[in-house]
């Protein structure tokens, strides 16, 4: 038996406590401020952030980045909730993501040209994130929204 089937919760009862255990070892991290990685987007001039602390956060190569993608949380969780409107696309509004390098131990804030024009918008985000003063910000081709062409 590996020892990641000794932490798999067998009843219903385990698996509702080992939520909720991750739900308050998140919470601990957030009101310590601890730095995350995340996706988020600008919505009607709002920023929309959803984050998670890096123990949560997927390895990707060097790289740890928010465990879930642009597309798939704006229509499961965004939409669904009525936080964005229930008739667009994840890639109708300027975007970014935050990653952590593994490797130099640093963050950087990647987004639309739309998002880091708006140096108000880009504080939001680092502020949202608890991320620090050297976290480095870039374009990619890959977050041009459709509005602006960013």
């Amino acid at each position: 038996m590996s020892s990641d089937e000794d932490l798999t919760p067998k009843t219903e009862t385990q698996l509702i406590a080992a939520i909720y255990e991750r739900a308050q070892a998140r919470k601990r991290e957030r009101v310590a401020g601890a730095p995350e990685v995340g996706i988020f987007w600008v919505v009607d001039g709002k920023a929309v952030i959803l984050g998670e602390p890096l123990g949560e956060a997927e390895s990707w190569g060097e790289f740890k980045n928010y465990s879930q993608g642009h597309d798939r949380e704006w229509s499961r969780f965004l939409q669904r909730n009525g936080i964005v409107p229930r008739d667009s696309e994840y890639d109708d509004y300027p975007r970014g993501r935050v990653v952590y390098n593994t490797i130099t131990g640093s963050f950087n804030l990647i987004a639309d040209k739309c998002i880091l024009k708006d140096k108000s918008m880009a504080q939001k985000v680092l502020a949202e994130l608890h991320l620090p003063s050297q976290t480095t910000t870039e374009s990619d081709p890959h977050y041009k929204c459709q509005k602006c062409g960013g």
